[in-house]
């Protein structure tokens, strides 16, 4: 199999085309569960009828461990916004509309969503008993929900194809309440591009009729959450939503 066209590169994987599959290529010696787990969750979430890429199977290359998908030929959701300035909010629309349709689903996951907040919350080394034993009060104090919630759901996670939306990147799915995959998708665009995360909660709030108190009563667990993930450059935005939680 000729891998030569790069489609897509993260942390732990690099995505080729291969005619018209898509074959993410993780790196040597990165776990056979996780790759099992994916392909598992993949498969689940394709019998929700939502629009994403099937899962074939899971190959070896090399000594490398593979899954085999649907090749998705579009550009992201971010990079439409990016060459469509003028029509952020028609995107962004569209974007709410796909979600709260995925939060409609209700399907069996092995996780729920406090489970994994839970989980990376108590995973953390940096930060001190004394906050992750308030975060997880918080997290207890939270609604449970049985609503489909895919974990990372932002522009870079939904291709945009023909005028389709396709929705990416299932490994962090579980269920739960819808309140903290929302919450989520605005911690992820605060971050990055704080004049989305605004428009998106208006837009989410005006289709759903929630308040965005009850979806930002979710920011402290998800941003301590977050913070397990290290990644470079968001510490001091994530440690400020956590010590407001203090004051």
């Amino acid at each position: 199999m000729k891998l030569n066209k790069v489609v897509g590169t993260g942390a732990q994987a690099t995505v080729y085309c291969s005619g018209k599959y898509a074959i993410k290529l993780f790196k040597e010696n990165y776990s056979k569960t996780a790759i099992f787990y994916e392909a598992l969750i993949n498969s689940i979430i394709e019998n929700t009828e939502l629009p994403v890429p099937k899962t074939y199977e899971v190959l070896n290359i090399g000594k490398q461990m593979a899954l085999k998908m649907d090749y998705i030929e579009g550009i992201s959701l971010i990079d439409c916004i990016l060459k469509d300035r003028d029509n952020t909010e028609t995107y962004l629309k569209k974007m709410v509309r796909l979600q709260v349709e995925m939060h409609s689903k209700k399907i069996s996951l092995p996780f729920s969503l406090k489970d994994r907040l839970k989980n990376k919350i108590q995973g953390n080394k940096d930060l001190s008993v004394t906050k992750k034993e308030k975060m997880l009060t918080i997290l207890n104090e939270l609604p449970e929900g049985n609503e489909l919630c895919h974990g990372d759901f932002h522009g870079y996670n939904i291709l945009v194809c023909d005028g389709e939306y396709w929705i990416i990147d299932w490994v962090d799915s579980s269920y739960g309440c819808a309140d903290g995959d929302a919450c989520r998708t605005y911690m992820i665009y605060s971050l990055y591009a704080p004049e989305l995360a605004e428009m998106y909660l208006t837009l989410y709030c005006k289709e759903t009729g929630k308040e965005r108190e009850k979806i930002l009563a979710w920011l402290p667990v998800v941003a301590t959450a977050r913070l397990s993930e290290n990644i470079a450059n968001e510490e001091k935005k994530i440690m400020s939503w956590i010590n407001d939680d203090f004051k």
